[in-house]
């Protein structure tokens, strides 16, 4: 049994993050391992860490959900959780069934029962999963005493093997104070990173875009937090909205996996269906103006230097020339190709404006 900790009882010495942050750099530092040379290292019995989705989440690590307002984000992670609780399908990934532990912050505890069952029975799950558990700790001030929250976490997770925990809405533990400011979120990140480290438990969150149409800044700047939250995590899910209404291109950024394709995905209650027939590509762009990194700039880039440049060299040209990112021109480029507006020579192995 969990004991849920009431707002009042004063728990934890601190109150805000900078006394528990000059806490934390001010205490002994631990005992680190030690070096070891380069030949033991490579010969060391190394285990690959076990797969929870595959190509997208392992054990021990941590995926963030980055979208602007009304993009269904929490759908997405109940959905997730339920996904890996029963060994199901989620979007185009495969995920492999265990535990899993789903703190709810917000959702009024019936609300959240409605929620996850209208899942499951969308996702055709005939029996209740036995490997999710929700710990609903809506009105209860967590901020607080992040310490008493961490221990009984770590009790939590340790006692039922838990492999993935979900946060929603993650800036509950922040309290008063500012997701978008790096060094007031770091005290938190820092707690699941050690959470993770003791337990080998992934941490699934979500975060929120920077204010403003998102269609000009390339997937990975779209986060608030200074920058930390692009940083922390080892995998970003990146949701962005459609030219279409209900739809969303999604953009995934891992550190330890290759890389996947923008895909979109199109709202159907309760789930949130990964929708092939949408060029993720077509992002919304507010009304009279115009596209931000038009395709149509690279393809002028192009035609100026009709098949004098291979991938590598137009890329870094186009970085050059027109101040974009190596990862939005590289997606230019793609979707060019799939428009049939240019081709590589066979011959030369260059790009040609058609």
């Amino acid at each position: 049994m969990l004991r849920i900790i009431e707002e009042d009882q004063v728990l934890d010495p601190f109150d805000h993050f900078e006394e528990q942050y000059k806490a934390a750099k001010e205490q002994a530092p631990p005992q680190l391992p030690a070096p070891m040379p380069y030949e033991e290292f490579e010969n060391s019995p190394l285990e690959k860490p076990r797969s929870l989705v595959e190509n997208l989440l392992d054990a021990s690590s941590r995926m963030v959900f980055g979208g602007g307002s009304k993009t269904y984000k929490t759908w997405a992670m109940s959905d997730l959780a339920m996904s890996i609780a029963s060994g199901s399908p989620w979007w185009n990934f495969k995920c492999f069934m265990c535990p899993v532990l789903y703190v709810n912050f917000e959702l009024k505890p019936y609300y959240a029962r409605e929620r996850f069952n209208a899942i499951r029975k969308a996702k055709k799950l005939v029996r209740i999963p036995s490997l999710i558990w929700i710990w609903n700790l809506r009105d209860y001030n967590v901020s607080h005493c992040l310490n008493a929250f961490r221990d009984q976490t770590i009790e939590f997770i340790l006692a039922n093997s838990i492999a993935v925990i979900f946060l929603d809405p993650f800036y509950k533990l922040l309290g008063e104070h500012d997701e978008r400011i790096s060094s007031e979120i770091v005290p938190i990140l820092n707690m699941f990173e050690g959470i993770s480290h003791k337990t080998e438990t992934s941490t699934v969150t979500a975060a929120h875009y920077t204010k403003g149409n998102q269609a000009a800044t390339d997937p990975i700047d779209r986060i608030s937090g200074g920058g930390i939250i692009n940083r922390h995590p080892d995998s970003l899910l990146m949701l962005t909205k459609h030219e279409t209404e209900g739809s969303f291109t999604i953009d995934t950024i891992t550190r330890d996996f290759p890389p996947i394709d923008p895909f979109v995905v199109s709202w159907q209650y309760p789930l949130l269906v990964a929708d092939p027939a949408l060029d993720p590509a077509r992002i919304k762009v507010p009304r009279g103006r115009k596209e931000a990194y038009s395709p149509d700039e690279l393809l002028q880039l192009i035609a100026e230097n009709d098949d004098k440049f291979g991938s590598t060299d137009l890329v870094k040209l186009a970085t050059e020339e027109l101040c974009w990112t190596k990862r939005t021109v590289e997606r230019k480029l793609h979707q060019l190709e799939k428009d049939g507006r240019i081709f590589k020579s066979k011959m030369t192995g260059y790009w040609n404006k058609k």
